[in-house]
């Protein structure tokens, strides 16, 4: 029996074992694959091809970022050399002594709206290189994140003419980035925006308390999102309907909403406009103290979570 179990059994059981490892994902399963019988063969061959497989999965993964990194430098510089350009164009103009005082303001207001997409584009870029450890919690109130939103859209001259309300249902305070979730929300008020036609925009941001954090919803009366677009909205450089820029915004949302704990989705779309939704939990005291690199700081305890949202 114990030359039974020696030879045969314990091999076969560990080969079971790697080849359910591999299963799930685990290419350092140790094998044992002495001898030169039957079960020793099969342990080597088997052992050969996940080396393999191995192997071709992190050349597919390089090629994957290698392909990666050709889009976005492609992109950037497509959207660098336009915005460019432009500021070069009107600064020629500028030149023009005859110009009147209507004129000047008009092609400084080309400029600043070039130099914008430039400062909306580097900030996407640093926003997408950055990890979870970035987060700086702190207690502030998620309406006046909106709020300054808000103002920094405003800020741009093609967007003085849309309407953006807010609405607030419950409590909007808690533990969380006030930096890294204006960015987000600036993002979606970007796309918001961009959607909207040029004289009838309205957008409205609703806040309401929910049971652990607060639910954002961003509705705008645009164009809506074709169905083909809807699945891919989150995935880096896809866009729609835009002359430049990265598709960066949507995947930035998502990875700052994310970092947080939470979770934003597309609710709804169609001709009559698009309503996103964010999913905001407002962090526990105990959370603030578990991110690396940062000083833990006692916090009152907030609001209990009872919904698990997906977390990066």
């Amino acid at each position: 029996m114990f030359f039974i179990s020696h030879t045969f059994t314990r091999p076969l059981g560990s080969l079971v074992a790697g080849v359910r490892a591999l299963e799930v994902g685990d290419f350092r399963y140790s094998l044992d694959a002495r001898g030169s019988d039957e079960v020793a063969e099969v342990t080597r061959a088997f052992k050969g091809m996940r080396d393999s497989l191995l192997k071709t999965q992190q050349e597919l993964l390089e090629a994957e970022r290698l392909a990666t990194i050709g889009r976005m430098a492609s992109s950037i510089s497509h959207d660098l050399r336009h915005s460019l350009a432009a500021i070069v164009a009107n600064a020629e103009f500028l030149c023009e002594s005859r110009l009147s005082t209507e004129q000047r303001e008009e092609l400084y207001q080309e400029v600043r709206v070039a130099v914008n997409q430039m400062t909306d584009l580097i900030d996407s870029l640093l926003e997408f290189s950055r990890t979870r450890e970035s987060l700086r919690l702190t207690h502030a109130n998620v309406k006046d994140t909106v709020e300054h939103a808000v103002q920094t859209i405003h800020s741009h001259p093609e967007f003085h003419h849309v309407r953006i309300a807010m609405t607030q249902q419950g409590n909007s305070t808690g533990w969380f980035d006030p930096k890294k979730l204006e960015r987000a929300l600036y993002n979606l008020l970007l796309n918001a925006c961009e959607a909207v036609a040029s004289q009838a925009g309205e957008i409205e941001v609703e806040l309401r308390e929910v049971s652990g954090g607060v639910e954002i919803r961003v509705c705008d009366n645009g164009r809506g999102i074709p169905e083909p677009v809807q699945g891919k909205l989150f995935e880096p450089f896809v866009s729609y309907g835009k002359e430049n820029g990265t598709g960066l915004g949507l995947t930035v949302v998502q990875k700052i909403v994310q970092d947080h704990g939470g979770d934003v989705t597309v609710e709804k779309t169609s001709v009559a406009g698009t309503v996103f939704r964010v999913l905001l939990p407002l962090a526990a005291a105990s959370e603030t103290t578990t991110l690396p690199g940062r000083e833990a700081k006692p916090a009152p305890p907030l609001m209990a979570r009872t919904k698990q949202v997906q977390s990066e």
